[in-house]
């Protein structure tokens, strides 16, 4: 029998839970498969495109921070997702022996938003935290969700600048500084910066019940993240990114292996592995 290998590529990579999640989707589709965490420093090109030839050669993975902009120039076929929002974070070997990439963050945002408590996407007021390959990924989803508006907050201007004039956002988008944003009330609130990774890490902005209806951390950690735990204590309802998480993994999955035929079930033995 053969064995496939996979992993994920991103800097850090040590707190992910995908190594679990995976094998408890193995186990349950009976898959002969590994899937494990590696690092690739920010920046290292030559390494990050080793990586992604070596592991499609194999079975295929993800991307995760920093990587999922310049993995998007590495792969050899590109999704309508990838083109659309410049990012890939799932890879693997195609039919016709090219380096093969899609973007699942994407549905696995729509599918995480549509499952929460709180207000819709369609005619909501969305502030958007970060500028790099899962914020191009939540802004797309935002966009096709039918949001009202969509402020982009990034510490640097440009980045937030290029996102909304790459994406074609139009007039959907303005741009928004952690002062400016405080001029206006917002429906949901989504960090999709890398803060949170760390313990030491600042939050990503400060909330008030006043003006933020909901918060969405596409961080995830145990009992949510400093975030989610400051939302919550000021009296605003929040997630962290877990379903998300689970959701694209499942979209990832499907690239790899085929559709699978039992998707609640997949999902269920995954938050299972990691709750």
């Amino acid at each position: 029998m053969t064995v496939r290998w996979f992993g994920l590529l991103g800097d850090p990579v040590s707190h992910s839970l995908s190594p679990a999640l995976y094998r408890a989707a193995f186990d349950y589709l009976g898959a002969a498969a590994h899937y494990r965490a590696i690092r690739v420093e920010a920046g290292d090109r030559p390494e990050l495109e080793a990586q992604l030839r070596d592991l499609s050669a194999t079975g295929g993975g993800n991307i995760t921070v920093p990587h999922k902009e310049l993995a998007a120039e590495l792969v050899d076929w590109r999704s309508a997702a990838v083109e659309e929002t410049g990012a890939c974070n799932c890879f693997w070997l195609d039919t016709e022996g090219r380096l093969a990439g899609d973007n699942t963050d994407v549905a696995g945002f729509l599918a995480a938003a549509d499952g929460i408590d709180g207000p819709r996407l369609e005619g909501a007021r969305v502030l958007l935290l970060g500028a790099g390959g899962a914020a191009r990924a939540v802004a797309v989803a935002c966009a096709s969700a039918g949001a009202a508006s969509l402020g982009v907050c990034n510490r640097s201007v440009e980045r937030a600048r290029g996102l909304i004039d790459d994406l074609g956002l139009g007039d959907l988008a303005t741009l928004h500084t952690a002062e400016s944003e405080r001029a206006q009330s917002w429906d949901v609130v989504i960090n999709a910066t890398s803060l949170g990774l760390r313990s030491q890490d600042p939050l990503p902005l400060t909330l008030d019940v006043e003006r933020h209806r909901f918060a969405f951390d596409l961080v995830y950690g145990p009992g949510g993240t400093n975030w989610t735990r400051h939302a919550e204590g000021a009296g605003i309802p929040a997630i962290d990114g877990l379903t998300m998480l689970i959701s694209q993994a499942v979209e990832s999955l499907s690239r790899w292996f085929g559709q699978p035929t039992d998707v609640d079930g997949i999902a269920r033995v995954m938050r299972q592995a990691v709750t």
